[in-house]
């Protein structure tokens, strides 16, 4: 997103840089034909161009306006996942019980057979080591240049080579993402890892809307077992949320009282819920598009304009035919940009909703909802844009 002051020209440039310079030199041709060749059948009426215009503004304000519609929404969600996040965890670490089951004491009809899914067997599966404070580390988010491209440091490697290095070494992760200085006495470890599964959804979430893997941005907020297990799954961020549950499940187990268990099923799933509702939002943004007709019809009636502007103002206008010409269609291929742009908030784009910038956020705030006093810093915009 950009957030800067001033638009960079290389921005500007890529959008309308090459078309605007075809359609100055056809102005400069027209004008040469007809100053120096005496070509006046050139010149048409500038009533039919005008008339034209006004159409072609109407359609792309409309369409304009349609693509805001759909970038607001999509960081209207975003907001609901930053807000459901804090709320998830909040009921984490002030709802559920703290593990204390006797023997003796019966279970309750939420704790079901073990799940088959190779997935759900990690949570509820006590044997594998459970993510601790020397594992809480992995890169600071994409770097991107000015053009929105991911740059890959060399010393980094690539998000495969990270993922091969799980399990081996720490430092092969990262960059330390937080270190736990003051944990909560009245924290537990499953909440503890529920916090963590939250924000390794965030993230999940992050990269399936950019088509991008998102296991090496997880790694530092689940145990190896279950990083291993999601490799398998489609889509990672619902494979999550299902995994989340299944863990909650466990934990209802551990209390006998079986008003407690359904207020806590009721509320906790509640929560989930709604983030699968954002989930869903989220990929019907990012796939439906537009109805393709708008961009075929805007495309033509832009660039039919363009070709008879210069034909209607070449006879009142002469040798400034090609400066008005390069305002005009810099006007009307930058608003046509600029549509196309928005109305895709989920391309890792210049124009995306700040989806790096709100995961960190979110980190940080839950981080520090654990006890954590070493927080990872927040993403700061790169020459005026914010990812």
């Amino acid at each position: 997103m950009i957030v800067g002051r001033r638009l960079s020209w290389h921005i500007i440039l890529r959008y309308t840089g090459r078309a605007v310079v075809i359609h100055v030199l056809f102005a400069l041709l027209v004008i040469v034909g007809y100053r120096l060749f005496d070509a006046e059948w050139m010149a048409v009426p500038a009533m039919p161009v005008s008339v034209l215009a006004a159409a072609l503004g109407v359609l792309l304000a409309f369409r304009n306006g349609s693509a805001y519609d759909r970038w607001w929404e999509a960081r209207t969600l975003w907001g609901g996942v930053v807000n459901y996040s804090r709320t998830f965890a909040r009921q984490l670490l002030t709802l559920l019980p703290r593990p204390g089951r006797e023997a003796g004491d019966t279970l309750t009809e939420l704790e079901l057979a073990p799940p088959s899914s190779r997935l759900l067997r990690t949570a509820v599966d006590r044997s594998s080591r459970l993510v601790t404070v020397e594992g809480t580390r992995a890169s600071d988010g994409a770097v991107r240049d000015q053009f929105g491209q991911a740059r890959v440091h060399p010393e980094q490697g690539s998000p495969r080579e990270r993922i091969a290095a799980l399990g081996t070494s720490v430092e092969a992760l990262g960059e330390s993402r937080g270190v736990v200085t003051s944990m909560k006495e009245d924290i537990t470890e499953d909440a503890r890892e529920l916090v963590y599964a939250q924000m390794g959804f965030v993230n999940a979430l992050r990269c399936h809307l950019r088509r991008q893997d998102p296991l090496p941005e997880i790694v530092p907020f689940f145990r190896p077992a279950v990083i291993e297990a999601l490799r398998d799954e489609q889509n990672v961020p619902s494979a999550i949320l299902l995994w989340m549950g299944t863990r909650l499940r466990r934990i209802y187990g551990q209390v006998t009282d079986t008003q407690k268990v359904l207020f806590l099923h009721v509320t906790m799933d509640r929560t989930l819920s709604e983030l699968t509702n954002l989930l869903g939002a989220c990929e019907r943004i990012k796939n439906t598009t537009l109805p393709r007709q708008y961009d075929i019809l805007l495309l033509a009636m832009t660039r039919a304009y363009l070709v008879l502007l210069p034909l209607g103002v070449v006879k009142e206008l002469g040798w400034l035919t090609p400066l008005v010409t390069a305002v005009i269609a810099f006007l009307f291929i930058g608003l046509d940009a600029v549509g196309r742009d928005v109305e895709t908030p989920f391309e890792d784009d210049v124009s995306d909703t700040p989806m790096t910038a709100l995961c960190r956020t979110i980190e940080i705030n839950l981080r520090q909802m654990l006890g954590e006093t070493e927080l990872p810093p927040p993403v700061q915009p790169q020459n005026g844009i914010l990812y």
